[in-house]
């Protein structure tokens, strides 16, 4: 599965801008497993982030 993105972070914060190196985007190669993973995570996140609006 091909995932492609307009940035990516560096390992020191900064984030790097795809345009920046004359692309539309990053593009990366996962596994299934991987953006299932992935995916699951940031649903997490979002649940987390609700909740916390709630109270």
């Amino acid at each position: 599965m091909l995932v492609c993105t307009p940035f990516i972070t560096l390992r020191n914060g900064r984030k790097l801008f795809a345009h920046e190196k004359g692309l539309e985007a990053f593009c990366f190669e996962v596994t299934e497993e991987q953006h299932k993973k992935y995916t699951e995570k940031k649903q997490k996140q979002e649940n987390a982030v609700e909740n916390k609006d709630e109270n």
